[in-house]
């Protein structure tokens, strides 16, 4: 990771996670998010993909965490070169499309898996911060084509947050989540 993204601005300073932090992201994780993890799903990311495990801290605190892990995958949806969102099409376009991607060889995606800041903490500009260190991290350690992630459909500010850093809509997916509300899959192109 570049020295801006370890660096202190404004008092919030960007770092790679520690296997220390991981019981104060789950923390974080548990009182801003419905969706919660197991201590082992964090470690299994921290160990293989920890320049994308980033924290926020201030004064010292840990105060928010974007965590993110590389994939592979065919699907142009999810690699930014198509848009589901777009227009309905076919039944059968719909399983010509399935068939090209089966077809198609695999490239590397990240994926933005989970980033929260304490509710005291919002405001401030850190999940800006951290979806900006990710991005570059992304895009410099592990040269993946794009960055995707799930969005709760009501989650404006999310939503807003990363629309502001080119993120766009391109699928929609039904119940996604535990309580039955629907996941935008949001995708941001890097080549």
């Amino acid at each position: 990771m570049n020295r801006e993204a370890q660096g202190s601005q404004e008092g919030v300073r960007i770092r790679k996670a520690r296997a220390q932090d991981i019981p104060i992201v789950m923390e974080i994780n548990l009182e801003s998010l419905p969706e919660n993890y197991w201590y082992g799903f964090y470690k299994y990311i921290l160990d293989n993909w920890g320049e994308a495990f980033l924290v926020a801290e201030v004064g010292g605190e840990i105060v928010g965490y974007a965590m993110s892990r590389v994939e592979q995958t065919s699907d142009p949806v999810l690699l930014g070169m198509k848009d589901e969102l777009e227009g309905d099409k076919s039944v059968i376009d719909k399983i010509l499309d399935a068939i090209r991607n089966q077809l198609s060889e695999e490239r590397p995606v990240g994926h933005l898996v989970s980033i929260a800041v304490r509710p005291g903490f919002r405001g401030r500009g850190i999940g800006s911060k951290l979806l900006s260190a990710t991005v570059r991290v992304m895009k410099n350690v592990y040269r993946v084509d794009a960055i995707f992630l799930e969005v709760r459909v009501s989650n404006m500010p999310a939503i807003r947050l990363y629309e502001k850093f080119g993120f766009r809509k391109v699928r929609r997916i039904k119940g996604y989540y535990r309580d039955g509300e629907d996941a935008f899959v949001m995708v941001k192109r890097l080549l």
